[in-house]
């Protein structure tokens, strides 16, 4: 997440709370929407399996990429969530 985390306070767009949406965000899409935070997933016990880890690890290495070309939070969850 060092990755994740220099991209997000590099961004243009960075903000106090982005930290907090992106990873709430990363949340919603691996867990194909059964989790709407980091808080709620956590508090269920559940863990990922294989598949979601690896589906973490892209969605997280396309947000790296989407922050450095520039794209603000709303601009980056229209594009992975269509």
């Amino acid at each position: 997440m060092n990755k994740l985390d220099n991209a997000i306070s590099k961004s243009k767009q960075s903000k106090p709370y982005y930290h907090k949406i992106i990873i709430d965000l990363l949340v919603q899409l691996t867990t194909s929407g059964k989790y709407r935070s980091l808080t709620s997933f956590k508090q269920s016990g559940d863990k990922l399996t294989v598949e979601q880890k690896e589906t973490l690890k892209s969605y997280t290495d396309s947000i790296i990429l989407l922050l450095e070309i520039g794209m603000a939070f709303h601009e980056i969850k229209q594009f992975l969530v269509n």
